[in-house]
């Protein structure tokens, strides 16, 4: 059996059937898109406030650091309770 050059006719078609293809590829890709959720979009707003906040006032920070490391910083419960229900309540 002798394998002979494919005849002109067939390589006309592959070709054509070729370029068919990469069109249909080409056609069938869509643009992509992305959509933030309102999530995303609040937690993008907190943290540009968050950056343009004034830094720690260092001098509290300082103060409160000495006063625990010297033993004399108290924490009063009652007061920090009593701040947190009367912003629940808005009082």
């Amino acid at each position: 059996m002798k394998i002979g050059a494919l005849p002109i006719v067939a390589m006309e078609q592959y070709q054509n059937n070729k370029v068919r293809t990469r069109k249909t590829e080409a056609s069938s890709m869509g643009t992509d898109s992305v959509e933030l959720s309102g999530a995303s979009r609040l937690f993008e707003q907190a943290l540009a406030a968050a950056r343009e906040a004034p830094e720690a006032r260092m001098d509290r920070v300082e103060a409160v650091r000495a006063r625990v490391s010297a033993g004399t910083y108290r924490i009063d419960a009652a007061a920090i309770a009593a701040r947190m229900l009367a912003g629940i309540t808005g009082e």
